[in-house]
């Protein structure tokens, strides 16, 4: 089984903000985050890339 972890990346470098997700769902400009126990979490942003070898999502933030 593949679990990912979540980061987001900040002006101090990169910030976890969810481990074990199982599921991730792009939703205009958020994402949807579902981890092993089923629970969501939207984060407003996008998918800047996927590193399935290290099990690494980064997510860019909304522009404000």
């Amino acid at each position: 089984m593949c679990l990912s972890t979540v980061y987001k990346v900040t002006p101090m470098g990169r910030e976890k903000i969810c481990e074990y997700v199982s599921s991730v769902k792009s939703q205009g400009d958020s994402v949807l985050l579902t981890d092993i126990m089923g629970l969501e979490k939207t984060v407003q942003g996008t998918i800047r890339s996927l590193d399935l070898v290290n099990n690494e999502i980064i997510l860019e933030p909304k522009e404000a």
